[in-house]
């Protein structure tokens, strides 16, 4: 059984009743393999309780499922700075008290909003917004469009995934807070991953929609999130259709990038979101949700093999 096939092959449903047999066996065997993996790295990166108060706050929404893969990415990204980012965790509505007691116990310097007080505050803050207020509470990939710039401490906001993985530090993507504020920066998809095409899109809305751009890694004024452009936008019948899409909120991320006053580019090739990238060759590697299972029998083993955890 090739358990991490190399490189990573996009996970796939089996045709058969053997085949799903067999990718059911093999995926609840990485499953524990990938628990191992994840509970062993976290235990040996270090804490740090030092905040380095000149990195900029990156923001992340997690979940319960995949609170490990949170708290190392920001682990590993603390360990390659050698010191602590101002961390913003944004709850999806499942971390429980003990999930965030560990966010604590790992990752001292960093926040956790509760979705519980967050809907609180954003139903005040919303209240001119029905449309995106119903999106917000039907869509939980929504929180990285409306969140997390009302919580953004700066005028320059970053994000990442959870399962975004660096394998060196983002030297680019730190800079672009401060050294390209005429830009918004965002990881170049693999192809368009929008609700539909975008020249549908513009025909449909008027909205010029660049190409590739992926939500999992990017820096953002915090001016260009338009929400009365949103809320126009969510109001038309051309999007009623795929008001459950997972991909509407990146849709919409690329959207407010097409009209924004900020010029849209992407970072550099190395974050590039790729299945085939190698490790030992990336600045980072995004194991979007066809390679998750690369996060840790890939990512993790490769940082554990290379002693990166120093």
């Amino acid at each position: 059984m090739i358990i991490t096939p190399s490189p990573l092959t996009p996970l796939v449903s089996a045709k058969t009743i053997t085949g799903r047999i067999a990718l059911r066996i093999l995926n609840e065997t990485r499953f524990i393999l990938r628990k191992r993996l994840r509970q062993k790295v976290m235990h040996r990166l270090p804490v740090y309780s030092n905040l380095d108060i000149s990195a900029p706050a990156i923001h992340m929404l997690i979940c319960k499922r995949d609170f490990e893969m949170a708290i190392i990415s920001a682990m590993i990204l603390n360990c390659l700075k050698g010191k602590a980012h101002p961390f913003i965790f944004h709850d999806d509505g499942s971390i429980d008290d003990k999930t965030e007691e560990l966010l604590n116990q790992f990752l001292p310097c960093s926040q956790l909003i509760r979705r519980v007080q967050a809907d609180k505050i954003v139903k005040e803050k919303l209240s001119n917004y029905p449309n995106i207020s119903a999106f917000r509470q039907s869509q939980v990939l929504s929180l990285k469009l409306i969140d997390v710039p009302l919580w953004a401490r700066n005028a320059r906001i970053g994000y990442m995934d959870s399962d975004v993985l660096f394998f060196q530090y983002p030297s680019e993507y730190i800079r672009a807070f401060t050294e390209s504020p005429e830009k918004n920066q965002f990881n170049r998809d693999i192809k368009d991953a929008y609700v539909t095409d975008r020249l549908a899109i513009e025909n449909a809305t008027g909205v010029t929609v660049p190409q590739k751009i992926n939500s999992g890694l990017w820096v953002v004024n915090k001016t260009d999130f338009n929400f009365d452009m949103l809320e126009s936008w969510l109001k038309l019948p051309f999007f009623k259709s795929y008001l459950s899409d997972y991909r509407l909120e990146q849709t919409f991320f690329a959207m407010l990038s097409g009209i924004a006053v900020s010029e849209t580019s992407h970072l550099p090739a190395g974050y590039d979101v790729a299945f085939s990238k190698n490790p030992g060759k990336s600045i980072c590697k995004h194991y979007v949700g066809k390679i998750r299972y690369g996060y840790e029998l890939e990512g993790l083993k490769f940082i554990i093999e290379n002693d990166l955890l120093k």
